[in-house]
């Protein structure tokens, strides 16, 4: 009994420890609470202040502000005449633009999310609704489950077809022609195995089945065709309502709304704002960017020769006090608006470009903007398995049949 135990202690563990990241952080599941308190800035998992990107961005602005000091510094025979409200003036005017650029593309990714992740939900629905349907007509576990496998494929397919598209066109067709390694059992007990096993996927194809569907371009799509045939069967078997009778309407127009699920997908992630429209917007803030740091250098340049000049002043060039504490408020009032006026335009540009690509990540279901696909592929698994124990498990009643088996 002890090595039993011994046996089933991992797949415990294993289960538990799935079960801990579905209710783990990610871009859908947050605290909004916490947003109105100091917590925001101890939090920074999932946001745009972890990646990589920004500050690179944020470095290289800081060695284009710092070579501009310099240069002002030896170069200048009389820095303290320069005018450096002038950069200033450029960059107020570009920071409108910016704005409203930034704005409308931010707006436009925020609703294009919006539409995929009701795609996914609206399949995901689509799939539970027609288990239900399905059983409460009584079909035969053999065609219910085939039919399912088919719908939970389907559903693996649209996301390792959206984090392929994300990649290299050479790491892309890699990972393409691999997945299916993942979806494939030899024999149809192995691929059932999934509805008593947690451990194991729904989404499982015969061999014969996975070598037609490796032909086609969009399997996602595509398996709906062997679903809508299969439930036609189902039909013309009696095993659920005629084709003549509004039921079998109304299942067909299931299916209909997980496809319409798949398209609408599609859509929002394929169909992005014009290209004329974000490398203008990306242009401006880079400009605007560059023009805040040579900003920032060339107040910084005059601060410093005036400060050099103060030390060593003579009788016959005088720099007095006043000048230089002026030139020191110039060069904190530039630093802190030509420094966090960029960064935070660079941070949303990020924020926007994250939430237009969700499944640019593949490896981290946490990134910043990422749809967690995989743990609604794991609810949705988790409820098909609970509607098929809850119609095996009838407590006052016999299963109901359309057609008797």
């Amino acid at each position: 009994m002890a090595e039993t135990e011994d046996e089933r202690k991992p797949l415990l563990e294993e289960g538990k420890q799935e079960k801990q990241d579905d209710e783990a952080f990610d871009s859908m599941n947050y605290d909004a609470r916490k947003l109105v308190t100091f917590s925001v800035f101890l939090n920074f998992a999932g946001t745009v202040w972890l990646k990589p990107s920004l500050w690179k961005m944020m470095g290289v602005l800081m060695c284009i502000a710092a070579s501009v000091s310099l240069s002002v510094a030896l170069l200048v025979k009389e820095p303290a005449k320069l005018d450096v409200a002038k950069f200033s003036q450029v960059s107020t005017f570009l920071e409108v633009v910016v704005g409203l650029l930034l704005g409308f593309f931010l707006s436009s990714s925020v609703q294009r999310w919006y539409d995929c992740t009701n795609g996914f939900l609206e399949l995901f629905d689509a799939i539970r609704t027609l288990h239900m349907q399905l059983n409460a007509f009584g079909v035969p576990k053999q065609r219910l489950q085939m039919c399912l496998r088919y719908c939970v494929v389907s559903a693996f397919c649209l996301d390792d077809d959206l984090i392929a598209s994300a990649m290299e066109p050479q790491e892309r067709s890699e990972f393409l022609a691999s997945r299916w390694a993942n979806h494939t059992e030899e024999d149809e007990n192995a691929a059932l195995a999934g509805w008593t096993d947690e451990t194991k996927s729904l989404g499982k194809l015969l061999p014969s089945e996975q070598r037609v569907l490796a032909q086609i371009e969009d399997p996602a799509q595509t398996l709906w065709v062997w679903v809508t045939s299969l439930l036609t069967r189902l039909s013309a078997d009696g095993q659920v309502p005629g084709m003549a009778t509004p039921t079998y309407g109304r299942i067909i127009q299931i299916a209909e709304q997980a496809y319409g699920g798949i398209r609408s997908v599609r859509a929002s992630i394929r169909v992005q704002p014009p290209y004329v429209h974000v490398q203008m917007m990306a242009a401006l803030v880079l400009v605007n960017n560059i023009i805040n740091a040579i900003n920032v250098g060339v107040t910084s340049g005059v601060t410093v020769s005036i400060c050099f000049a103060r030390l060593h002043s003579t009788a016959a060039h005088h720099v007095g006090a006043e000048t230089v504490s002026h030139s020191l408020q110039d060069l904190a009032v530039a630093v802190i608006l030509s420094t966090v006026g960029p960064f935070l335009y660079q941070a949303l540009l990020e924020v926007a470009v994250c939430i237009a690509q969700p499944f640019s990540n593949a490896s981290d279901e946490k990134a910043a903007g990422r749809i967690p696909t995989r743990k609604l592929l794991r609810n949705l698994e988790k409820d098909l398995r609970d509607i098929e124990f809850m119609s095996s498990h009838l407590p006052w009643w016999q299963q109901p049949y359309f057609k008797l088996p």
